[in-house]
């Protein structure tokens, strides 16, 4: 099926998740076409009444036109900050506008990102003053989809940001992927265990030597006690979050899939480490206050607690439905959509390969509402819709356009109002602007 009208060059990665998940999705959303239509007018209506106007996407200009978004965030500690694809400027670009916003305006300044845990130590050490170039360290720090100028200005004004005597607070950039191993969490568990307890330390390269991971772990959690007494609980708990980073790698590349299953092994666990890790550093690397922004997919940012219904196990939540079950409305999402335009994918891991979406978005699919409001760029809550057709039509089920980093068509049919609080909505979009050649 196609979700786009006749005629469009829709793109050929779709994997067979993605056709599974649609031929489903447009069964339980098989609703009559003349009450689809109905309710998509009132919302079309009660959009433009309601929608906040946004004059640019680009960061680095005023913010009056955000400053409606302080009270929409009222006094959550974490904002789950969403693209629908990997590839787009103006995702990237409206996402580090507000993340300055909240950074700015509201205390944010820890920022969690869809990247992995050990290498993203380097982009933390760069914007508090770190000696490495910017491109040395998104070479080494940052995976391929990232490696953008959109993201180097980013970077660039967070060291700024830090460099500035007023700004007491600093910035720190946490990595909550578990994707790539890296050689610095090996590091850090064996120089802490050398320290506290040197005669342990010739076990742990042996057990990390033969793929023993989860015994380390577990050895640091037996001497608990003993292991804080010789460093401190905070140090502590560093390593032992170093040791679950390696258990959690190990145990996603080693997933087999579900029977039956059409997601990718891990798929589903990598969003429960990704929620397990946001949750440690909320708990323990935030400072007494914590307000984070965290920054990845649409996919997984959404508040879903059945994700993705035909495959997961029951009661399988995807990272933001782990969020939202134990922050609760603390943890806020806005979501980013878009209407048509060309992003980039990278089919291959490592090169940027620009895609476009020609033609309109079916009738069928929430995009195809909220581009036809007449308004190039706004701002919408979609939380409290009057009863009736709006509620109808923002609780669905519709589908709900995504695109993965890869390629594949990862739209699904859902409730837009139980995904999302917030959403940015830009008519047109053109691809992220790739530093890699």
């Amino acid at each position: 099926m196609n979700r786009y009208k006749q005629g469009s060059a829709y793109y050929g990665l779709i994997v067979l998740l993605s056709i599974s998940l649609i031929l489903v999705g447009c069964s339980q959303a098989s609703s009559p076409t003349h009450r689809h239509t109905v309710s998509a007018a009132e919302a079309i209506t009660w959009i433009r009444q309601n929608a906040i106007p946004l004059k640019t996407v680009e960061p680095g200009g005023s913010d009056a036109d955000l400053l409606p978004l302080g009270p929409l965030i009222e006094n959550a500690s974490m904002v789950g900050l969403g693209e629908e694809t990997h590839g787009t400027h103006e995702f990237f670009a409206m996402k580090a506008r507000i993340a300055e916003f909240l950074i700015s305006h509201l205390g944010f300044t820890t920022f969690v990102m869809e990247n992995d845990w050990g290498p993203s130590r380097l982009v933390d050490a760069y914007i508090n003053g770190g000696s490495e170039t910017i491109g040395d360290v998104m070479r080494q720090s940052l995976l391929p989809l990232w490696q953008t100028q959109e993201y180097r200005d980013m970077l660039e004004w967070m060291r700024a940001y830090n460099t500035s005597p007023s700004h007491t607070t600093k910035i720190h950039f946490f990595g909550m992927d578990i994707q790539n191993k890296s050689q610095g969490d090996f590091d850090a568990v064996y120089t802490y265990v050398h320290m506290v307890d040197p005669q342990q330390s010739p076990l742990v390269q042996q057990l990390y030597s033969q793929s023993q991971v989860q015994q380390v772990y577990d050895l640091l959690l037996a001497h608990e006690q003993a292991y804080e007494n010789r460093s401190s609980a905070q140090a502590f708990a560093l390593a032992l979050q170093n040791a679950r980073i390696i258990v959690q790698h190990t145990t996603y590349i080693s997933q087999v899939p579900l029977p039956g299953s059409r997601l990718p092994p891990g798929y589903i666990q990598r969003d429960a480490f990704m929620a397990e890790n946001v949750a440690w550093i909320h708990d323990h690397a935030a400072g007494s206050h914590p307000k984070l922004i965290v920054w990845a997919h649409n996919n997984h940012i959404a508040n879903n607690p059945s994700y993705p219904p035909q495959d997961a196990p029951k009661g399988t939540e995807n990272m933001g439905g782990f969020l939202r079950k134990w922050y609760h409305d603390s943890y806020i999402t806005i979501a980013t959509s878009l209407y048509q335009g060309v992003y980039n994918i990278y089919p291959g891991g490592s090169y940027p390969v620009p895609t476009a979406l020609s033609g309109t978005p079916g009738n069928d699919t929430y995009n195809y509402t909220l581009g036809n409001v007449g308004i190039p760029l706004y701002l919408l809550d979609l939380r409290k819709t009057p009863p009736g057709p709006v509620t109808d039509w923002v609780n669905g089920p519709h589908i709900f356009l995504e695109y993965g980093g890869t390629g594949p068509d990862l739209s699904i049919p859902g409730s837009l109002q139980q995904w999302f609080d917030l959403l940015v909505f830009i008519r047109h979009t053109t691809a992220s602007r790739s530093l890699l050649s």
